[in-house]
Protein backbone atom coordinates (compact mmCIF):
# COMPACT_ATOMS: atom_id res chain seq x y z
CA UNK A 1 0.00 0.00 0.00
CA UNK A 2 1.32 3.59 -1.15
CA UNK A 3 0.48 6.58 0.98
CA UNK A 4 1.04 9.65 -0.76
CA UNK A 5 0.06 13.39 0.80
CA UNK A 6 -0.53 16.79 -0.46
CA UNK A 7 3.01 17.54 0.14
CA UNK A 8 4.47 15.26 -2.68
CA UNK A 9 3.41 12.81 -5.44
CA UNK A 10 4.56 11.36 -8.58
CA UNK A 11 2.78 11.06 -11.73
CA UNK A 12 0.93 7.56 -12.13
CA UNK A 13 -0.88 6.29 -15.63
CA UNK A 14 -4.14 4.80 -15.58
CA UNK A 15 -5.89 2.12 -17.89
CA UNK A 16 -9.21 2.35 -19.46
CA UNK A 17 -12.16 -0.26 -17.96
CA UNK A 18 -11.38 -3.30 -18.48
CA UNK A 19 -13.23 -4.19 -21.57
CA UNK A 20 -13.71 -7.90 -21.25
CA UNK A 21 -15.83 -7.91 -17.78
CA UNK A 22 -17.98 -4.96 -19.45
CA UNK A 23 -18.60 -7.14 -22.74
CA UNK A 24 -18.97 -10.26 -20.46
CA UNK A 25 -21.92 -7.76 -18.52
CA UNK A 26 -23.50 -6.60 -21.22
CA UNK A 27 -23.71 -10.44 -22.90
CA UNK A 28 -25.19 -11.29 -19.76
CA UNK A 29 -27.77 -8.74 -18.90
CA UNK A 30 -29.53 -8.86 -22.40
CA UNK A 31 -32.24 -11.51 -21.76
CA UNK A 32 -33.51 -9.25 -18.69
CA UNK A 33 -36.99 -8.62 -18.40
CA UNK A 34 -38.92 -5.85 -19.51
CA UNK A 35 -41.17 -4.59 -16.00
CA UNK A 36 -44.13 -1.94 -16.24
CA UNK A 37 -43.98 1.29 -14.80
CA UNK A 38 -45.55 1.99 -11.64
CA UNK A 39 -48.70 4.84 -11.48
CA UNK A 40 -46.92 5.92 -8.16
CA UNK A 41 -45.88 9.75 -7.46
CA UNK A 42 -42.27 10.63 -8.21
CA UNK A 43 -39.70 10.89 -5.18
CA UNK A 44 -39.61 14.46 -4.39
CA UNK A 45 -36.24 15.52 -2.46
CA UNK A 46 -33.60 18.44 -3.30
CA UNK A 47 -30.34 17.47 -4.94
CA UNK A 48 -27.38 19.42 -4.49
CA UNK A 49 -26.18 19.61 -8.20
CA UNK A 50 -23.18 21.55 -7.56
CA UNK A 51 -22.09 19.55 -5.52
CA UNK A 52 -22.13 16.16 -7.10
CA UNK A 53 -20.20 18.02 -9.69
CA UNK A 54 -17.54 18.91 -7.54
CA UNK A 55 -16.91 15.50 -6.19
CA UNK A 56 -17.54 13.83 -9.89
CA UNK A 57 -14.85 16.92 -11.39
CA UNK A 58 -12.54 15.52 -8.25
CA UNK A 59 -12.91 11.98 -9.72
CA UNK A 60 -12.19 12.76 -13.22
CA UNK A 61 -9.16 13.98 -11.85
CA UNK A 62 -7.59 11.56 -9.54
CA UNK A 63 -8.97 8.71 -12.63
CA UNK A 64 -6.80 10.89 -15.69
CA UNK A 65 -4.18 12.78 -14.37
CA UNK A 66 -1.07 12.58 -12.77
CA UNK A 67 -0.32 12.69 -8.90
CA UNK A 68 1.15 16.49 -8.70
CA UNK A 69 -2.05 17.74 -10.65
CA UNK A 70 -4.14 15.50 -8.41
CA UNK A 71 -2.74 17.40 -4.91
CA UNK A 72 -2.68 20.65 -6.84
CA UNK A 73 -6.33 20.40 -7.90
CA UNK A 74 -8.34 18.67 -5.44
CA UNK A 75 -5.59 18.13 -2.39
CA UNK A 76 -5.17 21.87 -1.99
CA UNK A 77 -8.71 22.41 -0.83
CA UNK A 78 -8.58 20.71 2.41
CA UNK A 79 -6.06 20.98 5.21
CA UNK A 80 -4.75 17.56 5.13
CA UNK A 81 -4.97 15.40 1.99
CA UNK A 82 -3.65 12.06 1.29
CA UNK A 83 -4.34 9.25 -1.95
CA UNK A 84 -3.66 5.94 -1.15
CA UNK A 85 -2.65 3.02 -3.47
CA UNK A 86 -3.87 -0.50 -2.27
CA UNK A 87 -1.42 -2.96 -4.45
CA UNK A 88 -3.65 -6.05 -3.45
CA UNK A 89 -6.73 -4.73 -5.17
CA UNK A 90 -4.64 -2.33 -7.85
CA UNK A 91 -7.22 0.37 -6.65
CA UNK A 92 -6.81 4.17 -5.63
CA UNK A 93 -8.60 6.27 -3.14
CA UNK A 94 -8.77 9.74 -1.43
CA UNK A 95 -9.46 11.44 1.72
CA UNK A 96 -9.76 15.03 1.79
CA UNK A 97 -10.13 16.82 5.75
CA UNK A 98 -11.55 19.93 6.55
CA UNK A 99 -11.10 20.77 10.15
CA UNK A 100 -13.44 23.79 10.71
CA UNK A 101 -16.15 21.91 9.01
CA UNK A 102 -15.57 18.72 10.92
CA UNK A 103 -15.76 16.95 7.39
CA UNK A 104 -14.01 14.18 5.66
CA UNK A 105 -14.12 13.47 1.99
CA UNK A 106 -13.75 10.10 0.82
CA UNK A 107 -13.05 9.30 -3.09
CA UNK A 108 -12.80 5.47 -4.14
CA UNK A 109 -11.59 4.84 -7.74
CA UNK A 110 -13.88 2.71 -10.18
CA UNK A 111 -12.20 0.35 -12.51
CA UNK A 112 -9.46 1.17 -14.34
CA UNK A 113 -7.09 -2.11 -14.97
CA UNK A 114 -7.47 -5.59 -15.35
CA UNK A 115 -6.93 -6.46 -11.56
CA UNK A 116 -9.76 -4.54 -10.79
CA UNK A 117 -11.74 -6.17 -13.61
CA UNK A 118 -11.58 -9.48 -12.49
CA UNK A 119 -13.28 -8.08 -8.79
CA UNK A 120 -15.51 -7.03 -11.31
CA UNK A 121 -16.47 -10.07 -12.58
CA UNK A 122 -16.39 -12.26 -8.78
CA UNK A 123 -20.41 -11.81 -8.47
CA UNK A 124 -21.12 -14.73 -6.71
CA UNK A 125 -22.63 -13.65 -3.26
CA UNK A 126 -20.87 -13.75 -0.21
CA UNK A 127 -22.25 -13.39 3.90
CA UNK A 128 -20.62 -10.46 5.36
CA UNK A 129 -20.70 -11.62 9.06
CA UNK A 130 -20.03 -7.96 9.98
CA UNK A 131 -22.55 -6.70 8.31
CA UNK A 132 -24.85 -9.85 8.32
CA UNK A 133 -25.99 -9.78 4.75
CA UNK A 134 -24.72 -10.81 1.63
CA UNK A 135 -22.92 -8.70 -1.02
CA UNK A 136 -21.63 -9.62 -4.38
CA UNK A 137 -18.06 -11.12 -3.08
CA UNK A 138 -15.83 -8.55 -5.73
CA UNK A 139 -16.95 -5.56 -4.57
CA UNK A 140 -17.03 -7.10 -0.65
CA UNK A 141 -13.40 -7.81 -1.02
CA UNK A 142 -12.42 -4.26 -2.39
CA UNK A 143 -14.33 -2.48 -0.11
CA UNK A 144 -13.23 -4.17 3.03
CA UNK A 145 -9.64 -3.51 1.90
CA UNK A 146 -10.71 0.33 1.38
CA UNK A 147 -12.13 0.22 5.05
CA UNK A 148 -8.61 -1.19 6.44
CA UNK A 149 -6.78 1.36 4.76
CA UNK A 150 -8.47 4.50 5.50
CA UNK A 151 -9.54 3.61 9.26
CA UNK A 152 -6.35 5.18 10.35
CA UNK A 153 -7.17 8.85 8.30
CA UNK A 154 -10.36 8.78 9.79
CA UNK A 155 -12.27 11.10 13.25
CA UNK A 156 -15.18 9.46 14.38
CA UNK A 157 -17.16 13.04 15.54
CA UNK A 158 -16.35 14.25 11.60
CA UNK A 159 -18.85 13.74 9.16
CA UNK A 160 -17.83 11.77 6.30
CA UNK A 161 -19.13 12.39 2.30
CA UNK A 162 -18.12 9.22 0.49
CA UNK A 163 -17.79 9.48 -3.61
CA UNK A 164 -17.17 6.52 -5.80
CA UNK A 165 -18.10 5.83 -9.82
CA UNK A 166 -18.58 2.82 -11.16
CA UNK A 167 -16.79 -0.05 -8.95
CA UNK A 168 -16.06 2.70 -6.76
CA UNK A 169 -19.44 3.33 -6.52
CA UNK A 170 -20.14 -0.09 -5.08
CA UNK A 171 -17.32 -0.42 -2.53
CA UNK A 172 -18.76 3.17 -1.60
CA UNK A 173 -22.17 1.89 -0.43
CA UNK A 174 -20.53 -1.23 1.33
CA UNK A 175 -17.84 1.20 2.91
CA UNK A 176 -20.61 3.08 4.22
CA UNK A 177 -22.42 0.09 5.26
CA UNK A 178 -19.02 -0.83 7.23
CA UNK A 179 -18.44 2.61 8.76
CA UNK A 180 -21.97 3.32 10.05
CA UNK A 181 -22.05 -0.14 11.92
CA UNK A 182 -18.94 1.38 14.11
CA UNK A 183 -20.30 4.50 14.81
CA UNK A 184 -18.71 6.63 12.13
CA UNK A 185 -21.09 9.72 10.92
CA UNK A 186 -22.06 9.03 6.97
CA UNK A 187 -23.33 12.51 6.10
CA UNK A 188 -23.97 11.53 2.14
CA UNK A 189 -22.88 8.72 -0.11
CA UNK A 190 -22.92 9.73 -3.62
CA UNK A 191 -22.55 6.43 -5.92
CA UNK A 192 -22.09 7.67 -9.60
CA UNK A 193 -22.89 5.09 -12.14
CA UNK A 194 -22.29 2.13 -9.61
CA UNK A 195 -23.56 -1.80 -10.06
CA UNK A 196 -25.82 -3.55 -8.11
CA UNK A 197 -24.12 -4.67 -4.78
CA UNK A 198 -26.58 -6.90 -2.06
CA UNK A 199 -29.99 -8.36 -2.26
CA UNK A 200 -33.55 -7.04 -0.90
CA UNK A 201 -32.19 -8.23 3.02
CA UNK A 202 -29.39 -6.61 2.84
CA UNK A 203 -31.15 -3.57 0.96
CA UNK A 204 -33.90 -3.67 4.26
CA UNK A 205 -31.18 -3.74 6.96
CA UNK A 206 -29.07 -0.24 5.37
CA UNK A 207 -31.62 1.70 3.93
CA UNK A 208 -31.33 4.36 6.92
CA UNK A 209 -28.09 5.09 5.02
CA UNK A 210 -28.17 8.40 3.12
CA UNK A 211 -27.56 7.06 -0.54
CA UNK A 212 -27.88 9.13 -3.95
CA UNK A 213 -27.53 6.84 -7.06
CA UNK A 214 -26.49 9.61 -10.14
CA UNK A 215 -27.69 7.79 -13.33
CA UNK A 216 -26.90 8.74 -17.03
CA UNK A 217 -29.16 7.86 -19.55
CA UNK A 218 -27.60 4.90 -21.77
CA UNK A 219 -25.00 3.65 -19.23
CA UNK A 220 -25.31 -0.42 -18.70
CA UNK A 221 -23.55 -0.90 -15.94
CA UNK A 222 -26.21 0.52 -12.81
CA UNK A 223 -28.01 -2.35 -13.96
CA UNK A 224 -24.97 -5.00 -13.40
CA UNK A 225 -25.29 -8.05 -12.31
CA UNK A 226 -28.20 -8.39 -14.31
CA UNK A 227 -31.07 -9.82 -11.37
CA UNK A 228 -31.96 -12.85 -13.56
CA UNK A 229 -28.61 -14.30 -12.79
CA UNK A 230 -29.45 -15.51 -9.45
CA UNK A 231 -32.71 -17.20 -7.65
CA UNK A 232 -35.44 -14.55 -7.23
CA UNK A 233 -34.97 -14.52 -3.69
CA UNK A 234 -31.15 -13.12 -3.68
CA UNK A 235 -31.47 -10.91 -6.96
CA UNK A 236 -28.76 -8.50 -6.72
CA UNK A 237 -30.72 -5.01 -5.56
CA UNK A 238 -29.41 -1.57 -5.06
CA UNK A 239 -29.36 0.84 -2.03
CA UNK A 240 -30.94 4.54 -2.01
CA UNK A 241 -32.76 6.64 -4.22
CA UNK A 242 -31.85 7.24 -8.30
CA UNK A 243 -31.31 10.45 -9.63
CA UNK A 244 -31.16 10.36 -13.84
CA UNK A 245 -29.64 12.76 -15.52
CA UNK A 246 -31.88 14.73 -18.39
CA UNK A 247 -31.01 16.66 -21.08
CA UNK A 248 -29.63 20.52 -20.27
CA UNK A 249 -31.23 21.95 -16.56
CA UNK A 250 -33.58 18.53 -16.41
CA UNK A 251 -33.84 15.32 -14.03
CA UNK A 252 -36.08 13.01 -12.31
CA UNK A 253 -35.89 10.86 -9.39
CA UNK A 254 -37.58 8.08 -7.90
CA UNK A 255 -37.67 6.54 -4.11
CA UNK A 256 -35.58 3.02 -3.38
CA UNK A 257 -38.75 1.30 -3.34
CA UNK A 258 -39.12 1.10 -6.72
CA UNK A 259 -36.24 2.82 -8.53
CA UNK A 260 -34.09 -0.64 -9.35
CA UNK A 261 -36.58 -2.32 -11.10
CA UNK A 262 -38.27 0.31 -12.89
CA UNK A 263 -35.30 1.86 -14.24
CA UNK A 264 -33.98 -1.63 -15.21
CA UNK A 265 -37.54 -2.11 -17.19
CA UNK A 266 -37.25 1.11 -18.93
CA UNK A 267 -33.76 1.38 -20.05
CA UNK A 268 -33.07 -2.48 -21.44
CA UNK A 269 -34.37 -1.40 -24.93
CA UNK A 270 -32.90 1.91 -24.71
CA UNK A 271 -29.25 0.11 -24.01
CA UNK A 272 -30.50 -2.42 -26.83
CA UNK A 273 -30.27 0.78 -29.51
CA UNK A 274 -26.55 2.17 -28.26
CA UNK A 275 -23.84 0.88 -29.85
CA UNK A 276 -20.64 -0.21 -27.44
CA UNK A 277 -18.86 2.83 -28.05
CA UNK A 278 -22.14 4.62 -26.93
CA UNK A 279 -22.39 2.80 -23.91
CA UNK A 280 -19.00 2.88 -22.81
CA UNK A 281 -19.10 6.65 -23.34
CA UNK A 282 -22.34 7.27 -21.41
CA UNK A 283 -20.48 5.35 -18.99
CA UNK A 284 -17.46 7.15 -18.28
CA UNK A 285 -17.29 10.13 -15.58
CA UNK A 286 -17.00 12.55 -18.45
CA UNK A 287 -20.36 11.73 -19.65
CA UNK A 288 -21.45 11.99 -16.25
CA UNK A 289 -19.82 15.58 -16.07
CA UNK A 290 -21.31 16.69 -19.27
CA UNK A 291 -24.67 16.28 -18.13
CA UNK A 292 -24.09 17.81 -14.94
CA UNK A 293 -22.60 21.00 -15.47
CA UNK A 294 -25.94 22.61 -16.70
CA UNK A 295 -27.86 21.35 -13.39
CA UNK A 296 -25.16 23.52 -11.09
CA UNK A 297 -26.71 27.31 -11.93
CA UNK A 298 -30.22 26.12 -12.43
CA UNK A 299 -32.21 22.36 -11.96
CA UNK A 300 -35.74 21.69 -12.68
CA UNK A 301 -37.15 18.43 -11.94
CA UNK A 302 -39.87 16.68 -13.86
CA UNK A 303 -41.81 13.64 -13.77
CA UNK A 304 -40.46 10.09 -14.22
CA UNK A 305 -42.92 9.23 -16.89
CA UNK A 306 -42.24 12.35 -19.24
CA UNK A 307 -38.84 12.20 -19.12
CA UNK A 308 -38.43 11.05 -22.52
CA UNK A 309 -39.60 14.85 -23.55
CA UNK A 310 -36.34 15.69 -22.05
CA UNK A 311 -33.71 13.22 -23.51
CA UNK A 312 -33.30 14.32 -27.28
CA UNK A 313 -29.84 12.65 -27.15
CA UNK A 314 -29.77 9.67 -24.39
CA UNK A 315 -26.07 9.71 -24.63
CA UNK A 316 -24.67 12.93 -25.09
CA UNK A 317 -20.52 12.25 -25.99
CA UNK A 318 -18.07 13.76 -24.35
CA UNK A 319 -14.95 15.25 -26.27
CA UNK A 320 -12.71 12.17 -26.51
CA UNK A 321 -14.92 10.29 -24.49
CA UNK A 322 -12.96 7.43 -24.97
CA UNK A 323 -9.96 8.63 -23.46
CA UNK A 324 -11.61 11.47 -20.98
CA UNK A 325 -8.80 13.95 -21.83
CA UNK A 326 -10.87 17.02 -21.97
CA UNK A 327 -10.69 18.78 -18.81
CA UNK A 328 -13.25 19.94 -16.63
CA UNK A 329 -12.61 23.18 -14.48
CA UNK A 330 -9.83 23.15 -11.67
CA UNK A 331 -11.26 22.25 -8.67
CA UNK A 332 -12.68 25.05 -6.32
Amino acid sequence: MKWRGIEHGRPRASTFLGATALILFLAACASSPRIAEPAAADFQAGVDFATIERFSRSYWIMRYRPDEEIIHRVGSAYNDFKMIDIAQTANRIMVGTLFAQRRQDIWIRGTANVVNALYDLDYPLHFNSALGIQLHEGFEKMAVLVHQCILPLLHKDFDLVIFGHSLGGAEAVILAMLLSREGYRIRQVYASGSPRVTTREGRERYRYLPILRILNPGDPVPFLPPQNMVPTRNQFVHLGRAVLLLDGAYYCQLDEDRGDDVLDGAYWPLLGRESLPEQLGAHLIAGYLVRLKPKVASAVQIAFTDRADYLAEPSPAPPDRLTSKAPPAAHP
